[in-house]
């Protein structure tokens, strides 16, 4: 695994062009990373707008907008602590697959180059709540066939990536490979969102909660990866342990968290923390010394 992905720099006027075509009028664009995002309005209300760059990066960008179509209908009555943006047109330029949608009015509850790293009592139980309900939304999608044939794939599947990390990786994760192979016949199925982050739930000031960016999110993934995403990226992106374990024990006191579930967790956090040191190698961000603690304690029953 290289790390590297192939991402194309968009001509902002062109595309500015393209919406005022159909109809758009533009108040924003830009390319922070892998997408076009921006601002548009249509019929004086303002929508968000997101464009892949490539044509893979496109089906990614799909999946997130099913998310969000289901979210707001076959399956918006399960999803009871949060909401997802509605969609409203999607589309083709040049190859590249773009949709309009929703646009919130909120602030995430934290960014990763925000100064004031807190995030409230209220808003981690929020997140727990959420993460929670996902695990729910499986239950109502998924056969009993497909849990177990994903159940298969994924401990094939988590073995496979973290093999792909250690090779990448220039310390040693020895251990931490051995404890994935050893504990992941313990994991199981669920609904996941793939990208679980406090700049990932955006707050209103009405105080609602939208869950953002699902172009990693599977009805087959694996269960509590949201959780040990949010886990992890607290503790070694944000910086701040003491929010990562606040959150993980508020989260375990809401589900009624048994020792089976800690057994079901440990693997798939472990995975995290193998890509946790493929990212402090590579994004300037996620903290190595921070990654290796959280496997001396996972390695150690600490977690």
């Amino acid at each position: 695994m290289s790390g590297k992905e192939i991402v194309e720099k968009l001509s902002l006027e062109e595309v500015g062009r393209h919406f005022e075509s159909l109809g758009y009028k533009v108040i924003k664009l830009e390319q922070p990373w892998r997408h076009m995002t921006g601002l548009v309005k249509f019929e004086n209300e303002k929508l968000f707008v997101k464009m892949a760059t490539t044509a893979g990066i496109g089906e990614r960008t799909k999946n997130e907008t099913a998310w969000n179509r289901n979210m707001n209908s076959v399956w918006n009555k399960y999803a009871t602590t949060f909401k997802s943006p509605k969609p409203f047109d999607e589309g083709y330029f040049q190859d590249r697959y773009w949709f309009v949608g929703e646009y919130v009015f909120g602030k995430p509850l934290v960014g990763v180059t925000d100064n004031n790293t807190n995030i409230s009592d209220k808003d981690l139980e929020r997140a727990a709540g959420i993460a929670n309900n996902l695990l729910e939304l499986s239950k109502m999608v998924l056969l009993p066939k497909d849990v177990e044939h994903f159940k298969e794939v994924w401990q094939e599947r988590i073995l496979q990536v973290a093999t792909g990390w250690s090779k990448s990786i220039k310390g040693s994760t020895k251990k931490l490979l051995q404890f994935i192979e050893v504990n992941r016949k313990e994991i199981d199925i669920a609904a996941s969102h793939g990208d679980f982050t406090p700049w990932n739930i955006m707050k209103t000031k009405a105080g609602q909660y939208y869950l953002i960016d699902a172009e990693a999110a599977q009805m087959a993934g694996l269960m509590y990866y949201d959780v040990a995403y949010f886990y992890h990226r607290v503790y070694t992106k944000l910086k701040r342990p003491d929010l990562a374990e606040k959150f993980l024990n508020i989260y375990k006191e809401i589900s009624k968290w048994t020792e089976k579930n800690d057994k079901e967790f440990a693997p798939v956090l472990a995975s995290r923390i193998m890509g946790g040191y493929f990212d402090a190698e590579r994004d300037g961000v996620t903290n190595e010394e921070l990654n290796r603690q959280l496997e001396v304690k996972l390695l150690a029953g600490e977690i």
